[in-house]
């Protein structure tokens, strides 16, 4: 008599456990601030002619062009690349790099003040050199 009510609770646990929405530990703010409507024909144009800056992020590392950045010095030379006129940054993530990685850049760059800031993951298929070791 007892077993189908526990039964019927067992399946509205399942059912809301899998329904729920679980928030991760972290949360990154992703967006800048908000520009006034008169701002924004300034900082489209600002954007348009600002240059693009290409990282890979790998675990506690980080490429840009032949120059090896360690990850906790990323914030000065973020600032170095905002005050030599970047305004856009590609941040590539390689398959060894960690959510925490991702935090930490993301963190790094928005503190130096780069607010254009595009993250792609590298498919996990796609062959990164010729030996087919993982950068």
């Amino acid at each position: 008599m007892l077993t189908p009510l526990v039964d019927v609770i067992f399946l509205l646990v399942i059912f809301f456990a899998l329904s729920s929405r679980i928030a991760p530990f972290g949360l990154i703010p992703v967006s800048g601030h908000q520009e006034a409507p008169a701002d924004r024909e300034a900082a489209a144009e600002r954007r348009a002619s600002d240059a693009q800056t290409v990282l890979v992020l790998s675990h506690g590392t980080v490429r840009a062009g032949s120059r090896i950045i360690a990850l906790g010095d990323l914030a000065p030379a973020a600032t170095s690349m905002r005050e030599a006129g970047t305004g856009s940054v590609l941040v590539v993530t390689s398959r060894r790099a960690l959510a925490e990685d991702v935090a930490q850049a993301l963190n790094a760059l928005r503190l130096a003040g780069i607010g254009n800031v595009r993250l792609v993951g590298r498919p996990s298929g796609a062959a990164t050199s010729q030996t087919g070791a993982s950068p």
